[in-house]
């Protein structure tokens, strides 16, 4: 479980990208972090993988907590996959977690070779070879099609439910993301108003606004969303 205490990160200016912000996240669970705030994505990641320590508060992972010295064990609990970081995107992967992303038939093609998607799965692989219990998956569809991040999507739930591996996968849109999730987390300007089942109830959606941010965080089987806009959320039980 991922538990996030009373989590506050400063704005480098004034203000808060997240102000005591509290949850549970189960393991099992798929989870997708959705919002318009890249700012306010990236803090929640950073805070759950110890990039970033919180200002206030306090996570934890499966009881680590995560601090200056936990956070080598903090980092073999919780994969991070980051697209934007150039340095993952090598073939150093075992043929059984390439066999587990479906790129087993580009094992001989060269890593320059393959296209954004298929990249991303390689870092999946590589990342899950590790056999985390965590993973945190950075902003995937600032280079995939709508089509590619509802594939990645069922492609990490399916590795949460046979790996009881928590995901959390931030995104700036949302459709799939509220599709798929089992749980959302709902932000707005920082502060978190709802954390339960994608089906809000309607005071959690008015009281968030057109400037709800989302974020979901699948663990252990399961998918939790951030919703950057709540009127996509029904109502109902």
């Amino acid at each position: 479980m991922i538990e996030l205490l009373g989590v506050g990160v400063p704005r480098r200016d004034r203000g808060w990208l997240l102000h005591h912000v509290c949850a549970r996240l189960e393991a099992g669970d798929l989870t997708t972090v959705l919002s318009a705030d890249s700012e306010e994505r990236r803090a929640l990641l950073d805070a759950i993988t110890g990039r970033r320590l919180p200002h206030e508060g306090r996570v934890w992972i499966d009881r680590v907590p995560v601090m200056p010295d936990s956070l080598r064990r903090v980092r073999r609990l919780c994969g991070d996959v980051d697209p934007a970081d150039g340095r993952g995107a090598r073939r150093s992967v075992f043929w059984n977690a390439l066999e587990r992303v479906g790129l087993q038939p580009y094992v001989d093609e060269p890593v320059a070779a393959l296209s954004p998607f298929e990249r991303l799965r390689l870092l999946v692989g590589r990342a899950v070879a590790r056999r985390p219990r965590y993973l945190v998956v950075r902003d995937p569809d600032a280079s995939l099609s709508a089509a590619e991040i509802g594939a990645l999507l069922r492609l990490l739930r399916l590795l949460a439910r046979s790996d009881h591996l928590g995901v959390v996968v931030s995104l700036a849109e949302g459709a799939a993301g509220r599709e798929l999730a089992d749980r959302v987390l709902l932000l707005h300007e920082g502060v978190m108003l709802y954390h339960g089942r994608p089906d809000a109830p309607p005071a959690a959606r008015g009281a968030a606004g057109d400037r709800t941010r989302a974020m979901s965080v699948a663990g252990g089987g399961g998918v939790v969303g951030l919703l950057a806009d709540p009127s996509g959320i029904d109502s109902g039980a």
